[in-house]
């Protein structure tokens, strides 16, 4: 599929500019630029909070009329946590266990170093301190920079490799909102994605019963899409979709392989950390929703 220019900006943007999404301040550098671009499409765009607390809350960004539209087609934006292995679709407590094991390595490590640090100034070190010297202040720094990392470490790195999981999808979804005029779609930028359903349960509660909901995940991995659910408006599938009919509420729609023997989905690790889109798959879900 050819890319215009607008496309490769977008591609350009959310692929290095704001690819981390996990703190409050890059979540909201992040969703300024998304409603900007949004913004020139359509005006009817806003940002919701949920579960506010002190110092942080929870947003989801809304396109067109969520509580009127037969057919709202979301994804989450959030940035996942580092871990180990591949990415078990649906299984979060596969999840949490990889992240765990990625934190608990990274800390031992860490703590590791620190040590190791310290026994080696204690062996080249003068004997006698003094505080205003240079090369105390600079152990000082050395010091307080190795404890913030510490403290950034224990409580989980985020993953800088985001293309795939899950910026494919945003892009994807602005590229449906540029060409995708209906009014009974809407569209939804969901957070809390990566690490539960938060997002996706607060969209939930805002759209009108009978409405079909299609969640994107990783559309844009070097690996098969599948769409399990219902048909979007029973249009005619694309013979490169793999589907499995399904009633449920929501509709998921993602890339992924999928294994023989138990017939669960998943993205190793080489297809999470792709630099490039798989720009059929892009095009496969465009065409879905057209």
């Amino acid at each position: 599929m050819e890319q215009t220019e607008v496309f490769k900006d977008w591609l350009f943007r959310y692929q290095y500019v704001y690819r981390l999404r996990r703190t409050e301040k890059s979540k909201k550098r992040f969703l300024t630029a998304l409603v900007t671009d949004i913004a020139k499409m359509r005006e009817d765009v806003r940002v919701i909070e949920y579960d506010q607390r002190k110092k942080y809350a929870s947003r989801n960004v809304y396109v067109g009329n969520i509580k009127q539209a037969d057919q709202v087609i979301c994804t989450f934006y959030d940035t996942p946590p580092e871990s180990v292995g591949s990415y078990q679709l649906f299984d979060r407590k596969d999840q949490s266990k990889k992240t765990t094991t990625f934190i608990l390595a990274s800390t031992i490590l860490t703590i590791l170093l620190g040590v190791i640090g310290t026994l080696v100034y204690m062996q080249i070190s003068p004997n006698s301190f003094q505080f205003n010297s240079i090369s105390t202040l600079g152990i000082i720094v050395i010091y307080a920079g190795y404890f913030a990392l510490l403290g950034k470490v224990t409580k989980g790195l985020s993953n800088r490799k985001t293309l795939v999981r899950n910026t494919s999808s945003i892009l994807a979804m602005l590229k449906i909102i540029a060409e995708n005029k209906q009014k009974n779609v809407a569209y939804a930028f969901l957070d809390e994605g990566s690490y539960g359903s938060k997002g996706l349960d607060e969209l939930q509660k805002q759209v009108k019963r009978g409405s079909k909901i299609y969640y994107l995940d990783s559309v844009g991995a070097s690996a098969p899409l599948h769409l399990l659910g219902e048909l979007p408006n029973n249009k005619k599938l694309d013979e490169t979709i793999d589907y499995q009919a399904a009633n449920q509420k929501v509709n998921y729609l993602f890339s992924a392989r999928k294994d023989q023997a138990d017939s669960t989905f998943y993205l190793n690790p080489t297809d999470l950390k792709e630099k490039h889109l798989n720009m059929e798959n892009i095009a496969a879900v465009t065409n879905l929703f057209q």
